[in-house]
């Protein structure tokens, strides 16, 4: 064998080893590769089970307080009620008592305002300014809407509903 000859057996030989040393170093880097995607998984995993618990407990505990102010907005909407028709009975008892003095009242001005020529305002007039549901529900009895009924008493659409609700509900 000539020296050529050894060069090239050495040459294979250091490629061969080369080879192996190559694939060997890269199969350890897949292995730990492999092994580092396998520890973010579980770790995801993990993360995502806890995330899990930690919205279905949030979601229950947004339930239950979600419940509590259904409760509490029905009870206030309740009180608001009663509270309505209370004050439709005083407005009534105002109303006949006002209604009543007016009447007598009503003869003795007459005479005041023929002699010193001064006319006093009516009452009456500033009863109905004071019964201003009783005006909703009229007009709203009547057919007209929401909206009109806003216009021609120069207050808001939400006032109406409002007061329309509250007599449905004690009516219903």
């Amino acid at each position: 064998m000539g020296v050529m000859d050894y060069v090239v057996l050495i040459a294979t030989l250091g490629t061969v080893v080369f080879s192996w040393a190559h694939f060997l170093f890269s199969k350890n880097r897949e292995d730990a590769a492999t092994l580092e995607r396998e520890e973010i998984e579980e770790r995801i995993l993990e993360l995502m089970g806890k995330f899990r618990y930690l919205s279905a407990n949030r979601l229950e505990i947004l339930e239950r307080k979600t419940q509590e102010l259904r409760e509490l907005i029905k009870e206030a909407n309740e009180l608001i009620a009663k509270l309505s028709v209370k004050l439709s009975e005083v407005e009534l008892e105002v109303g006949k008592v006002a209604t009543f003095s007016v009447v007598n009242s009503t003869e003795e001005r007459k005479g005041k305002e023929e002699a010193s020529g001064v006319r006093v305002e009516n009452v009456e007039e500033s009863l109905e300014d004071a019964n201003l549901e009783r005006k909703i529900v009229v007009m709203h009895d009547r057919g007209l809407s929401e909206i009109d009924i806003a216009k021609n008493l120069g207050i808001s659409v939400g006032e109406v509903r409002l007061i329309l609700e509250l007599f449905k509900r004690n009516v219903g």
